[in-house]
């Protein structure tokens, strides 16, 4: 006999795979939460891409969340301490005083060191 003993036909309509939803790459991290101090960021991505009856469903999570290990600190400005005890009199009798004062203090980061105010009165 001449020829193939077999023959071969493609379906003209076949049944579609099933494709399983796939993660996208990840966007890029959001902006920080604050300028100083503790502070995160974000970033997101999309389960997409199911088809001919595959799973919608990706595992894991569609958003990741990152704090800041070290970062700046937010400037503090100064304040004024307690009074001090108020000091002797000026004198025993007759026209006197006595004063007390207070400390300017506690500015960090760059924050101010100036209080307003007087330090004695």
């Amino acid at each position: 006999c001449s020829g193939s003993n077999s023959a071969t036909e493609s379906d003209p309509k076949p049944p579609c795979c099933p494709v399983n939803a796939v993660w996208s790459a990840w966007s890029a991290w959001g902006a920080w939460s604050a300028s100083c101090g503790q502070r995160n960021h974000t970033r997101s991505r999309t389960c997409s891409g199911a088809s001919c009856g595959g799973s919608t469903i990706c595992s894991g999570s569609n958003s990741a969340t990152e704090t800041d290990a070290k970062p700046p600190c937010c400037p503090v400005n100064a304040v004024w301490l307690s009074w001090s005890a108020w000091g002797a009199w000026s004198a025993s009798c007759g026209q006197r005083n006595h004063t007390r004062s207070r400390t300017c203090s506690g500015a960090s980061c760059g924050g101010s060191t100036i209080c307003s105010g007087s330090n004695s009165a």
